[in-house]
């Protein structure tokens, strides 16, 4: 396409372009590239005029135009932003920015993720994945043409995948269909949506996408001659109720099959509803007088009849949906106006101003708002890498619910959102203080998913209190965000103790008086060296293990003088007696508190793992623990030191304590054998129960014993000895 026959095309919609800036931004564009060739061997500047006539085809403004004209000029030649911005002003310089930097974010996807063990490395992982993430969320909050520009960049791309490596072309089309094609469905634009998922899908699934495309070839001749059987009967319909209508067959993405057969468990041959019509007509009191029709001359499927013009979706989309059975069998029908359909397929671009570049109808504004405003909130959202990308996921690329108040209210939420998530979107005191549920008039619990429909009551208490727990199930970013707000406040008065406490005993350790530096000008000095506002501020970081008392401690210690009085024997002697911990963290970092949980016994030999609680240290489990929530980014990697302390050193040997359960054969002098092979091992006995049968000897009895070990070796060969005792049926360790 030629300069005159991109312009004459943007003329049809915006007489009044900036021909001039247009036909300045297309030289300067196909100067800047000259020589430059794609892998296919056009020139690359065909690239940029094919992304200008996508954003033409969405009829958007003079400077997108532009900017898309030049979009790769920034990050493919010598050019610099600021020789952009004198020649064309700083919108269209701002605007290639953008786009650029959005190139530059390789978004990490979940099929890339590390398969390794190490939890340092998928930590790494989840964390520049959340941060790419953001960085995308920033730059198309800042100005809504940047994501649109790059999409019709990404689409051209993806029709020209086929030249690229086969490994470069997996990484593209798996990030077109995990992050853009979603984004364009949110933005309500439908075409590209379509066309990205079916592109993407053609080069991640290549055997199955041919399979369905030829499926669907197979019978394509008499699908046309039904598809227009029932044209015909529905326009006849509409006309005997004097409503004018455009009736057409509208063709099935390739993707949306292979996802209803997904989905469904369900091979193509019995998918019965590849058949679909829409009807557009002129205004929407017709739109419901078209279903009246279909619904009096046709059975229907209640459950999928859909009325989103009534309740409009938050990208714009408005159309009536509804399936009737002609002689059983199902056909998808769209009912919607001239400029629903104009909405539906463009999205927000169908609200834009091609003079002012924004969104000009009131309609395109509350969406372009409700859209920066999940932006905002996901941002905001001070949440973990994990529950970050899940939360982006779920507020931008799903469906949605549509739940009402007892009052009649209507509220948009995510799908698979809970009563808690509603209550938060009432408001933050409904959701702290909420303590149970009525759904749909019956008691429910708060972690009920909301279906379309649902009327929810939110039962509130005045001493009402988030639990942790809701953390699990709780699907928006608002209210987790709100929820975890909550806890750190309640948490950092018990942190900030904890941190005097971490602190003072590191000083201590140093022979220093915890009284004279807890409060003194250096500690608030190494605060504000910290980045904090006040020494208050370094507690808090201390007891959440953000920050370690060591490393503080050292910051002191060249200023503070040594202690006139050397520590005294008694001291000396104890210290040397003290043993030293058995746990120590992966690179030997410090992080204060250590805990060796009860609900699991972990001891040496066990395979371990840290949990990075707030305000009470690392508790350590042993691996597997059902206690460990599910928030990878707070495990850390422990082990326990490879020498334990001798029994012949300084140190007296650590010991554990561990519950067995022994169950033998009721006899006499059995129990005093258990013993017996229990002391051969110079294990003590901690406690234990005996309950022998009430019915007759040789019945069986158990044993619930607890014994100190030093480790795990010392426990199998403990229990190898009990279980080759005759009569003993069953030896296991208790959690």
């Amino acid at each position: 396409m030629s300069v005159k026959s991109l312009i004459s095309q943007i003329q049809t919609y915006n007489p009044d372009a900036e021909v001039e800036l247009l036909e300045r931004c297309y030289r300067f564009s196909q100067k800047a590239h000259k020589g430059q060739r794609r892998k296919s061997g056009e020139p690359y500047f065909t690239h940029c005029l094919k992304t200008a006539e996508i954003l033409a085809e969405l009829r958007l403004d003079t400077h997108t135009i532009c900017a898309g004209l030049m979009h790769d000029v920034l990050e493919d030649t010598g050019i610099k932003r600021e020789e952009m911005k004198v020649r064309f002003g700083a919108n269209i310089a701002n605007l290639v920015e953008g786009v650029t930097k959005i190139g530059q974010y390789k978004l990490s996807i979940a099929s890339q993720a590390p398969a390794a063990k190490n939890t340092v490395e998928q930590r790494v992982h989840r964390k520049r994945q959340a941060e790419t993430y953001r960085k995308l969320l920033l730059a198309t909050a800042e100005d809504m043409r940047v994501i649109l520009i790059k999409l019709a960049d990404r689409l051209h791309n993806m029709e020209t995948l086929e030249f690229l490596s086969s490994e470069k072309c997996q990484r593209i089309a798996k990030e077109t269909l995990e992050i853009y094609a979603p984004i364009a469905h949110r933005l309500g634009l439908w075409r590209i949506m379509g066309r990205l998922e079916d592109l993407a899908f053609k080069h991640l699934y290549p055997i199955e996408y041919r399979k369905i495309a030829e499926l669907l070839n197979q019978k394509l001749t008499e699908r046309e001659a039904y598809c227009e059987k029932m044209v015909k009967q529905i326009r006849g319909e509409l006309e005997k109720r004097n409503v004018f209508a455009d009736v057409h067959g509208r063709t099935k993405h390739i993707y949306s099959i292979h996802q209803k057969m997904q989905q469904k468990k369900t091979p193509f041959s019995e998918i019965q509803d590849l058949i679909g019509l829409r009807i557009l007509v002129k205004t929407e009191a017709d739109c419901y007088i078209a279903l009246g029709a279909l619904h009096s001359k046709w059975n229907y499927h209640p459950d999928r009849l859909r009325d989103w013009i009534g309740q409009p979706k938050k990208n714009g989309y408005q159309s009536l949906h509804t399936t009737i059975l002609d002689n059983g069998r199902p056909i998808e029908i769209q009912v919607r106006t001239y400029q629903m359909h104009k909405i539906a397929e463009d999205g927000i671009a169908a609200h834009w101003s091609y003079k002012e570049g924004l969104p000009r109808s009131q309609q395109g504004r509350s969406i372009f708002a409700s859209y920066k405003q999940i932006l905002e909130d996901i941002q905001e959202a001070q949440d973990s890498p994990h529950h970050f990308v899940e939360s982006m996921k779920l507020e931008l690329f799903q469906d949605e619910v549509y739940v009402f108040s007892p009052k009649g209210d209507l509220f948009r939420l995510p799908a698979g959102a809970t009563a808690i998530d509603f209550a938060y979107k009432i408001h933050t005191d409904v959701g702290h203080t909420c303590v149970g549920a009525e759904v749909n008039g019956a008691v429910a619990p708060i972690r009920r998913v909301l279906e379309n429909g649902d009327q929810v009551n939110i039962r509130t208490r005045p001493n009402g209190r988030p639990s942790r727990s809701w953390l699990s199930y709780v699907k928006t970013a608002t209210a987790r965000t709100k929820i975890n707000h909550w806890f750190r406040e309640k948490d950092k008065t018990e942190a900030l103790e904890l941190g005097k406490k971490l602190l003072a005993a590191e000083l201590r350790v140093s022979y220093l008086n915890s009284r004279d530096y807890l409060n003194s000008p250096k500690l608030l000095d190494i605060a504000k060296q910290l980045k904090l506002k006040n020494i208050e501020e370094l507690f808090v970081r201390i007891g959440n293990a953000d920050e370690s008392a060591t490393h503080v401690v050292n910051l002191l210690k060249p200023e503070v003088p040594k202690p006139e009085t050397e520590p005294s024997e008694d001291t000396n002697r104890q210290q040397k007696l003290e043993s030293p911990p058995a746990i120590q963290l992966e690179n030997d970092i410090d992080l204060g508190m250590i805990r060796i949980m009860k609900c699991c016994n972990p001891i040496p030999g066990d395979q371990v793992i840290g949990y990075l609680t707030r305000g009470r240290g690392v508790s350590v489990h042993r691996a597997g623990c059902i206690r460990i929530l599910d928030e990878p980014e707070r495990l850390l990697g422990v082990k326990w030191h490879e020498k334990p302390p001798s029994e012949n050193g300084d140190h007296p040997p650590l010991v554990y304590p561990v519950k067995i359960l022994v169950e033998c054969n009721d006899r006499p002098g059995m129990l005093g054998e258990i013993t017996t092979a229990i002391a051969h091992y110079k294990v003590n006995i901690r406690s234990g129960t005996f309950q022998p049968s009430a019915v007759h000897i040789d019945s069986e009895a158990s044993d619930n014993l607890t014994i100190d070990v030093i480790g795990a070796r010392q426990l199998d060969e403990v229990l190898q000895a009990i279980r080759h005792l005759k009569g003993v049926q069953r030896v296991t360790r208790k959690s």
